[in-house]
């Protein structure tokens, strides 16, 4: 049976295990999910030392093959030469993309692959697929999304107060839109990891059908486990999980946006009460905020002693686009969580059934404290918000997505394999 399924290359330019956040969560179901439906050899720009045993060994027997692009040699294991050589490689982005490219087209050939699935193709790999199509104009390739890009950048505009800044972003943001509109017209599929995604993808592309959901979900057997909880931790207490690092990022406007103005609000009516900040450069950027009801952890062996322990999960988010693994983890632990409506656009949630949705600092205060004072309530919210992860965020879900793509471009036949003849065209 295994010999009847597909061979598919997956292009990583994100993978971790166990992963750190969203993004490498997203990579890692991905895999779960398509290791699945396929026969899956991946080919990553992470490098190998940066990868570690734990994590090789983990995708190894999630595929057929794990193999290091060219440009995964192009790093540094110091961090000072690292950060050069990082703004290095958006320098020469291209010409790094056309070595991983023939190096991919050799693979496949070798192995008679003709599906190449491009993984964060908007934020990461825009030029390889570009240079993939180019050189395999009858290929299949699938361009992944995380999200609509243009979006995710574009709605840091009311937030920015620097005009070079300002200037930097509109410009980023239009490229980003002429970007969508390649990727849509030369794609042989598009996923898009909800249906408020797909439907903008469909508005500007040549062939709506080749729009297809890869939804992000979340694997619940990752939350059965139960974790010990450090000795230090102090209840009770909300969450606020992610990536940080840059003062301009979503997670960190949200983290300040949070301690500054809502938790002294919580703290007037809740005095025990604690926040925690945890996750990749969280004590990089917020370690200011550390007091006795703020506590800013860093990275962390695991979550999910955080998470099964808090009272609230919380994603007070002012800019993003895509969906939100916070809420979708919560769920997956049945954890009560409050939102922003952008923090939840894209997943079907309802306010007051399965999340609480508060937009404005004292709305927001006022569903914390209603968490702590209604213990009862919230177990309910959380038990709802499970039940719809379950049902329809589960990593089931992505595998019958990832079905749904390939069974795609099976029934197109011959026909219909070669959307990048005007990009070949001199």
């Amino acid at each position: 049976m295994e010999n009847l399924k597909p061979k598919v290359i997956f292009f990583a330019p994100i993978l971790e295990y166990p992963p750190a956040g969203g993004p490498q969560m997203s990579v890692t179901n991905a895999v779960k999910a398509l290791s699945e439906v396929s026969q899956l050899h991946i080919i990553t720009t992470v490098p190998e030392s940066r990868l570690g045993p734990e994590a090789q060994a983990f995708f190894k027997s999630k595929s057929h093959a794990l193999v290091f692009a060219p440009s995964s040699t192009f790093n540094s294991n110091h961090p000072l030469g690292d950060r050069i050589l990082r703004k290095v490689r958006r320098l020469i982005s291209p010409l790094l993309a056309l070595a991983d490219v023939r190096f991919t087209v050799e693979y496949a050939r070798k192995y008679q692959i003709e599906i190449f699935w491009v993984d964060r193709v908007l934020e990461y790999t825009f030029y390889v697929f570009q240079q993939l199509r180019r050189k395999e104009p009858r290929a299949y390739v699938i361009g992944d999304t995380c999200s609509v890009y243009s979006r995710f950048v574009l709605r840091e505009l009311p937030l920015i107060k620097n005009p070079i800044r300002r200037w930097w972003v509109e410009q980023r943001g239009r490229k980003k839109i002429q970007e969508e509109k390649e990727l849509t017209e030369f794609a042989n599929v598009v996923t898009a990891v909800s249906e408020l995604d797909a439907e903008y993808f469909r508005s500007i592309a040549p062939r709506p059908q080749t729009i297809k959901l890869f939804s992000n979900v979340v694997d619940l057997l990752d939350y059965k486990t139960h974790v010990p909880a450090p000795a230090s931790l102090q209840k009770p207490y909300v969450l606020l999980m992610g990536v940080f690092g840059h003062k301009n990022s979503p997670m960190d406007r949200a983290a300040k946006w949070l301690v500054e103005e809502i938790m002294p609000l919580v703290l007037s009516e809740v005095p025990d009460a604690r926040l925690y900040i945890v996750g990749k450069n969280s004590d990089r950027t917020l370690a200011h905020y550390q007091s006795p009801s703020v506590v800013v952890t860093g990275r962390v062996p695991s979550m999910l002693p955080y998470l099964q322990g808090a009272s609230a999960t919380l994603v007070p988010l002012m800019y993003e686009s895509g969906t939100r693994f916070k809420i979708l983890e919560s769920g997956a632990a049945a954890i009560p969580c409050i939102s922003t409506t952008l923090g939840a656009e894209g997943i079907r949630v309802t306010d007051k059934e399965n999340i609480i949705i508060a937009d404005n600092t004292v709305d927001f205060a006022r569903a914390i404290v209603d968490i702590f004072k209604n213990p009862e309530a919230a177990k309910s919210l959380g038990q709802n918000l499970h039940t719809l992860v379950k049902d329809q965020y589960s990593i089931e879900t992505q595998k019958r997505d990832a079905d749904t793509v390939l069974q795609f471009l099976h029934g197109t036949g011959k026909s219909a394999r070669d959307p990048g003849a005007e990009m070949n065209s001199p």
